[in-house]
């Protein structure tokens, strides 16, 4: 969560994205959270959370 704050991506999680942000900024934020997250994973981890079908950070 640290991470993800201090890259600006926390609104990825919570979706408490300002009123003024468009979609592509949305879904690039959504993107770089979750490459954040997929990047913070140990490789035996990830492998299990990669399969998943949603690909989304939250």
């Amino acid at each position: 969560m640290a991470l993800l704050r201090r890259e600006g991506s926390i609104h990825a999680i919570n979706k408490k994205y300002l009123d003024k942000t468009s979609d592509s900024d949305k879904e690039n934020i959504e993107g770089d959270a979750l490459s954040i997250i997929q990047m913070s994973l140990a490789p035996n981890v990830l492998c299990k959370v990669s399969t998943s079908t949603k690909q989304t950070a939250k």
